[in-house]
């Protein structure tokens, strides 16, 4: 993916924050879940899921991250992969039939999976990269039109866009990775939960309006090293980190990392909601790692506000 395209949720974000008197006030927090949404795109390469950069004739799979405030997002996705050139500006235009698509027209909780082989003729200099295009119904079946085209039952639906490079026999992005412990709540462990409800006990707790610390990790090896064509380009990569919550307040929407970033400035405060009934709440906690060249990784975790 070209920088261009990994940096719209970075985009997103700065436009929301932004916004002066003369913006729509109904804008919704873009960190904020509270509706069926897709967060990133993650390619893997077979044989090397972290690998995110496909080689012609090899396999591979493009998985979507959706997430919903409940954490089991109900959808239909159409979607098709085809090669195109480079970009200065806007969506680049296929230059030939997609040469893959998969439609799945019932609503499922299955995740958003396109296999796909990258064609062996590919011309990795006049067509080095391929887009993703396709349509999400949340909560909702699709319906494909006699020449294709898809639509929503229910909804108008979720536009998916997403640009990732070719993999040349020197020149493949790996995708950045968090690790089973890469996140701390307040300071300590905060381990993945399939947990459905506070009645189980085993989630975190943390009293309603209070205020905590979520700190992220993650490796040394993950910031990779990068070409320099001049003395002032950066020799290793830089990962945007996007935390998303189904309530509560984050205070940034996004957090930019290098290498050298100390561990003090790789967390950010959010502020715990109201309960409105007195009831204990699960709440979801989403985060998208991405690099400038279409690497992603995603992860998720939850906890309890009680009174």
């Amino acid at each position: 993916m070209s920088a261009r395209v990994s940096l719209l949720p970075l985009l997103s974000l700065l436009a929301s924050s932004l916004c002066s008197g003369a913006c729509d006030d109904s804008l919704k927090d873009v960190s904020l879940i509270e509706e069926t949404r897709v967060l990133g795109a993650r390619v893997e390469s077979s044989g090397d899921p972290s690998r995110g950069s496909p080689r012609p004739g090899e396999q591979a799979t493009l998985r979507l991250f959706v997430a919903a405030p409940s954490g089991a997002p109900h959808f239909s996705y159409t979607l098709s992969l085809c090669a195109v050139r480079l970009t200065n500006s806007g969506f680049p235009d296929c230059i030939s039939a997609p040469f893959a698509s998969i439609s799945r027209v019932d609503s499922t909780p299955e995740d958003a999976l396109l296999d796909f082989r990258v064609p062996e003729d590919i011309d990795l200099e006049q067509t080095p990269h391929a887009f993703a295009s396709g349509l999400l119904c949340p909560d909702s079946d699709s319906i494909l039109a006699a020449d294709g085209t898809a639509s929503c039952a229910t909804g108008s639906g979720r536009r998916v866009a997403f640009e990732f490079a070719f993999g040349g026999v020197q020149d493949s992005n790996r995708n950045p990775n968090f690790a089973d412990d890469a996140f701390l709540l307040d300071g300590q462990p905060w381990p993945a939960n399939a947990q459905l409800s506070c009645a189980e006990g085993s989630l975190p707790e943390v009293p309603a309006r209070s205020v905590h610390a979520l700190s992220i990790s993650l490796a040394d090896s993950e910031f990779e090293p990068l070409s320099q064509p001049t003395a002032v380009d950066p020799d290793r990569e830089t990962l945007l980190v996007s935390p998303f919550s189904s309530a509560g307040q984050l205070e940034h929407g996004f957090l930019s990392l290098t290498a050298h970033t100390p561990a003090e400035q790789r967390r950010v405060a959010w502020v715990a909601p109201t309960l409105a009934d007195g009831q204990p709440q699960l709440l979801r906690f989403y985060f998208v790692v991405r690099d400038a060249r279409s690497g992603e990784d995603f992860a998720s975790r939850a906890l309890c506000v009680v009174p």
